[in-house]
């Protein structure tokens, strides 16, 4: 399982945690527990370690690294400004390989939509890598699953309010959480970059 993804697919559930149909009450369980939960620089850079961890544990994987290459070759032969037959060839295989590389790591991350915070913490404890980067962050799974949905939805509440798009806080988010995102955008961004840093190496 690759880390950008379960972020990218917690990152969608930023305003409610959905559950399956007919399952209202956890619903309503798990937003209330999403919206009671604090954020803090502790807990954001505890967040932080996890996703980093989990970076470094990707560079040991070997798909990931045949993947590599086979990006590496790609742009090597795209940099070129005449190619061989043979070689426009070895590109249309290496495009398709990739796309079916990345398409199927797309299908190994944790689809959150319609899961309970229950149900993403048990995933994402059952998960070798994921579980042995909580460990050394030093969070449960279900902090952890809790402090992501917090944070984004206090992160996109309050680039919403920047951009002029809402004009005021829902009643749906945490509205110290906002302020508390808005105070240190400046070091959660310094946080982001180190993780976006460990994802490019």
């Amino acid at each position: 399982m690759r880390p950008r993804h379960q972020v990218a697919t917690v990152a969608l559930l930023v305003a409610l945690v959905p559950v399956p149909a007919g399952a209202q009450a956890g619903a309503d369980a798990d937003t209330r527990e999403v919206q009671a939960y604090r954020l803090t620089m502790p807990k954001l850079r505890q967040l932080n370690q996890f996703v980093t961890d989990l970076y470094r544990q990707r560079d040991t994987d070997p798909a990931y690294q045949q993947l590599k290459k086979k990006k590496a070759e790609l742009a090597a032969l795209e940099a070129k400004e005449d190619l061989t037959e043979a070689e426009q060839e070895r590109m249309a295989k290496l495009e398709e390989e990739i796309a079916a590389a990345e398409e199927a790591e797309e299908d190994e991350g944790v689809d959150a939509e319609g899961q309970t915070l229950t149900s993403m913490a048990e995933r994402m404890a059952a998960d070798p890598h994921m579980a042995s980067a909580l460990k050394s962050a030093g969070l449960a799974a279900r902090e952890a699953a809790t402090l992501q949905l917090a944070f984004f939805q206090a992160a996109l509440t309050a680039e919403l309010l920047e951009s002029g798009t809402i004009k005021e806080i829902p009643k749906e988010a945490n509205t110290e959480n906002v302020r508390f995102y808005q105070a240190h955008k400046a070091e959660i961004a310094t946080l982001t970059a180190l993780a976006e840093r460990e994802e490019r190496e």
